[in-house]
């Protein structure tokens, strides 16, 4: 038996605070606890889990701040586990079930959620539980990461709701398949282990205070959080204007063919009330990079959460005003069979990418939230996995966490974040390069951060790290690389800012490296590293890494804001002495003159700069207004457009340049009045590479020629109608799209 009711109890601030601290610390001692029996380097150095209380019918109470995607993973688990299992087996007291199935609430495969009912006097008030990334599940590859599968039962185990503990006794049955179905089962086994422990600790803790402050007021704080964080959004979202916001970003290599996906948001915002519209994004892929309804809700809610929702509780309440659509069978959310196990490091991903893009352009159009907009963070790891023995003839399958040292998105106050960490795992750390030099056959050449992997901008993107490694007494393992964004610049700017460099990635068969270092040289660069080079793909097929080889990775980074011929002089200089950019690029993108010294020439600097801007003003346009608007300082003002332009009232509404000078009416896409120009990768950076059904237009204020837009697109595709703001009263007609 379950209910939502309860009496509805008055409760005092005070208390009220008291309680939901205690709520918050039960979650972090259930991550605590998780990663303390796991021992996994997936918990314990990538944090790659969550933990969470819910209530009777899966709303989120609380959520750890490790990998927020879980946040909708969780929570539908329990949807699921209730349709499943209310009438067989039975929901019951002292009852944990799991799942991993990716339309039952997973990620993908290799995410395996366990949860716990709560039951106070024979009703159930809510649930406890957590969900962690395994080594291995299974299926046609180590790791599964499936990178070959056109089926999602290739890449692994798949488990419906099932029930793994009946009425506190473990069923040693379903635990002994389960195990018995991955390549490391150990390890799977104390995972499990940590998983259920972490639930214990969760219905002990959440019993605990409701036998000290009694069930009617424990729910009724459970409730008014979720309550209070929805009155807050709602309110938010009435003080930002109406309109329409649109993102897009490109995922290329699908794992079968080197075919480019569209992933496409529209926004929807009236009053208080948001729509995430993805129904524009492409068919899914036959290859392993899609995403379920599961990961596209995953993908909404991490880009959200830290942008609109920054001072807010993060819990149920949050979601009520939203609403996400898609279709069924799209890269987004695909149908059963398609193969997905990619799909959090491939279309999920970039969901959470589009979406971040698309709450930023909306909180872009108000002063007292603009400073929370973003640029793209690295917007998808390169995964690099390897599988076979370990230096201590060991099992090993693991990635190499890397990945976790890229850059975050720019702001307009600020450059971002340097080797911040992927942006959906909020607590996430890199682990030190001795664990992985302790737990895996590797030897590390070099870390560092590197130059010119962020977005150039007004303010630069963060930048990345990057290592490179070899073998380290053994002689073989098997590897598998896959990623996005080798071919297309999928952590975009802001407003004028350039996106990062691609993901990169060099191998170097037969290489002189054991020469180096039996000469005594030890190569921590990839400069005197000679041997035969492999050309990859983005997703190519597993490969042998054997004693001679070396792998040099280098993972995304955060996209620039605004133009970067604004960016101070002396700030570039200083970059380049850093070496956070290079001379060359410093030169071309930022038109900065730098002398042998490395200071700024001056005069040299203002001349390339007004070059620059002489060239835009040359690109064509599309369209001209009739005749020349400007706005004064009495036009009023209907909403920013970043910090770049504004929409104003100039007898009607127009989009309108910070040099005060009208580009187009506010009812029609700019873009089509702007001066354009398509950018060759070399006029993007040294890292950026560009698939040939892509390009990148850049387009400038036909005036002042300040950029505005650097943007991805198909060339047959119609400049994207970014922002759209309603300038008439609410529920006056706009145009379409």
């Amino acid at each position: 038996m379950d209910t939502l009711t309860h009496a509805r109890t008055e409760v005092d601030p005070i208390t009220f605070e008291v309680i939901r601290h205690r709520l918050l610390s039960i979650t972090d001692e259930q991550a605590a606890t998780l990663a303390a029996v796991s021992g996994s380097v997936l918990v314990n150095e990538a944090t790659d889990f969550n933990t969470g209380l819910y209530r009777a019918h899966g709303e989120v109470v609380t959520m750890g701040r490790t990998v927020t995607f879980h946040a909708a993973s969780l929570s539908l688990m329990v949807k699921h586990i209730i349709e499943d299992c209310e009438q067989s087996p039975g929901i019951n007291e002292g009852d944990m079930f799991i799942v991993n199935h990716p339309h039952k609430g997973a990620l993908h495969c290799p995410d395996i959620g366990i949860l716990a009912p709560i039951f106070v006097d024979g009703v159930r008030i809510g649930w406890t539980g957590g969900c962690a990334h395994q080594l291995d599940v299974g299926g046609m590859v180590p790791g599964s990461f499936a990178s070959m599968a056109r089926d999602i039962r290739q890449e692994g185990m798949l488990i419906p709701p099932v029930k793994i503990v009946d009425r506190g006794e473990l069923r040693s049955d379903v635990l002994n398949m389960i195990t018995g179905m991955s390549r490391l089962p150990i390890n799977i086994n104390l995972d499990l282990k940590g998983l259920m422990a972490a639930n214990n600790v969760g219905v002990k803790r959440v019993l605990e205070t409701i036998a000290k402050y009694g069930v009617d007021t424990v729910l009724a704080v459970m409730d008014g959080m979720m309550d209070l964080s929805e009155t807050k959004m709602r309110a938010r979202l009435r003080s930002l204007p109406d309109g329409v916001f649109r993102s897009q970003a490109f995922l290329d290599h699908d794992g079968v063919t080197n075919t480019i996906y569209k992933i496409h948001v529209e926004l929807r915002k009236q009053g208080d009330e948001i729509v995430f519209d993805y129904s524009g994004s492409d068919d899914e892929a036959p290859g392993f990079v899609n995403a379920t309804r599961t990961g596209l809700l995953a993908g909404v809610y991490a880009g959200i959460l830290p942008i609109i929702a920054y001072d807010l509780p993060w819990n149920d309440g949050l979601f009520r005003p939203l609403k996400v659509e898609a279709r069924e069978g799209s890269i987004v959310s695909c149908r059963f069979p398609a193969p997905c196990s990619q799909g959090p490091l491939g279309a999920m991903w970039l969901v959470e990418v589009t979406t971040t893009e698309a709450i930023s352009k909306l909180m872009a159009t108000h002063p007292e939230f603009i400073a929370e907009a973003q640029s793209a963070p690295a917007s998808g790891p390169d995964l690099f996995h390897i599988h076979g023995k370990n230096q201590y003839g060991e099992p090993a399958t693991a990635p190499i966490l890397e990945v976790m040292l890229s850059g975050g998105g720019a702001y307009t106050h600020r450059d971002g974040i340097n080797v911040s960490g992927q942006r959906n795992i909020t607590a996430g750390r890199a682990p030190n390069v001795e664990a992985t030099e302790l737990k895996l056959p590797v030897l590390y050449m070099y870390r560092r951060i590197i130059t010119d992997s962020a977005g150039p901008g007004r303010n630069n993107g963060g930048r990345a790290a990057g290592a490179a490694f070899v073998l380290h007494d053994v002689h073989e393992v098997e590897s598998l690389v896959a990623c996005h964004g080798y071919e297309s610049p999928t952590s975009r700017g802001m407003f004028g800012g350039y996106p990062s460099g691609c993901n990169h990635r060099r191998f170097v068969k037969n290489s002189n490296v054991r020469a180096l270092l039996a000469a005594g040289v030890f190569p921590d660069t990839m400069d005197a590293i000679k041997g035969d080079d492999v050309v990859f793909n983005a997703k190519p097929p597993e490969f042998a890494f054997e004693h001679d080889d070396v792998y040099e990775c280098n993972p995304t980074a955060g996209g620039g804001w605004g133009d970067p011929i604004l960016r101070e002089a002396e700030r570039v200089a200083a970059d380049v002495r850093e070496r956070a950019i290079s001379p060359e690029v410093a030169q071309r993108i930022f038109c900065v003159a730098l002398d042998k010294d490395g200071n700024v020439d001056a005069a040299a600097t203002e001349q390339a700069r007004k070059a620059e801007r002489k060239m835009r003003l040359g690109w064509p346009a599309d369209k001209t207004l009739p005749a020349p608007l400007k706005a004064d300082a009495k036009a009023e003002t209907i909403a920013l457009v970043g910090d770049v332009a504004r929409v104003a009232k100039i007898g009607g509404a127009y989009f309108v340049c910070n040099c005060g000078c009208a580009i187009a009416p506010a009812s029609e896409n700019w873009k089509s009045y702007a001066r354009s120009m398509p950018a060759s990768p070399i006029d993007l950076g040294p890292r950026v590479r560009l698939h040939e059904d892509l390009e990148v237009a850049r387009y400038a204020c036909p005036h002042c020629a300040t950029l505005l837009d650097v943007e991805v697109k198909r060339p047959t595709e119609a400049p994207l109608f970014d922002v759209e703001l309603d300038s008439a009263p609410r529920g006056a007609a706009r145009s379409a799209a």
